[in-house]
């Protein structure tokens, strides 16, 4: 209980802190695993201006290595009460670089690490009612701040065409965090 009031508590500062441009220096580089073990909160926003959508959310995740795999649990709640639940699993293929699969993915999603930046690669089925299912790509850039805090920012295209983004910010939890990491 105590570490959802600190999640919470953090998510509260984030969340009434002004939106501004990042100036804050990247921490150095850690591992994939490293930077999404454990337990995380986030606030984002899904904008899409070619349908009119400009949709907050909250976000909590849940890291950890499993049988040679690692698994990201992310639960949204949207601001107009929706909710929706994704998992993540990721195989390390080389170095610094993995593949991952997810439930509505089209195919698998290609994950790398460049510098201090986690880069993440995918196309989803996006579900619509009455309609086809519409293939979106998505290209996520992922890095630490100084604060600790991670900043994703995405493009979400269409046959090449930009037609969203989504910024998310995580704060992890760092008492949930195993030792050495």
């Amino acid at each position: 209980m105590r570490h959802l009031v600190m999640l919470m508590a953090a998510w509260l500062c984030l969340a009434a802190a002004p939106a501004m441009a990042v100036t804050a220096d990247p921490a150095p580089p850690v591992s994939f695993e490293a930077t999404f073990h454990g337990m995380g909160i986030g606030r984002g926003r899904l904008v899409s201006r070619a349908i009119g959508l400009d949709r907050g959310f909250l976000v909590w995740t849940k890291g950890r290595e499993s049988g040679g795999v690692f698994v990201l649990e992310q639960f949204f709640r949207f601001d107009d009460g929706e909710t929706d639940r994704r998992t993540w699993r990721f195989r390390r293929t080389a170095p610094g670089v993995y593949v991952g699969e997810r439930q509505d993915l089209a195919a698998p999603a290609k994950l790398w690490i460049e510098g201090d930046r986690v880069r993440l690669s995918y196309d989803i089925w996006l579900k619509r009612r009455g309609k086809a299912p519409m293939r979106l790509h998505c290209e996520d850039r992922i890095i630490r701040l100084a604060s600790g805090a991670l900043l994703s920012r995405g493009t979400i295209s269409r046959l090449g065409v930009p037609v969203g983004t989504v910024e998310t910010h995580l704060i992890p939890d760092p008492v949930r965090r195993p030792q050495g990491r």
